[in-house]
């Protein structure tokens, strides 16, 4: 590592600051992507609704089961919709995690 003496010698040296701001540069960059993959790495598993998937579809069948004619219908149109929400909010979460992104 440099001494404070090296650096001041080379403090007006256009080319040690163009290297120098480059090294910083890449240094970030480094450091924010490494930043980036825990955050998506933490969020993705808070976010994934598979578990919850299944277990709803079972609730819906079994509830579609218990009911015939007009309240089955309404039934299946709320579960419909609901279905619909649910992939809706995947949809967000992925497009909230890819979202971040380096330069």
């Amino acid at each position: 590592m440099p001494t404070l003496d090296e650096l001041l010698e080379h403090k007006d040296d256009p080319m040690k600051k163009r290297l120098q701001r480059q090294m910083l540069k890449t240094g970030m960059t480094q450091a924010a992507g490494t930043k980036l993959e825990t955050v998506r790495r933490t969020l993705k598993p808070t976010f994934e609704m598979d578990t919850l998937k299944d277990e709803l579809y079972e609730v819906y069948s079994a509830l579609l089961n218990s009911f015939e004619g007009k309240a089955q219908k309404a039934l299946a149109q709320r579960i419909s919709e609901s279905a619909r929400l649910i992939a809706g909010t995947e949809h967000n979460r992925d497009t909230f995690v890819n979202s971040f992104k380096t330069r």
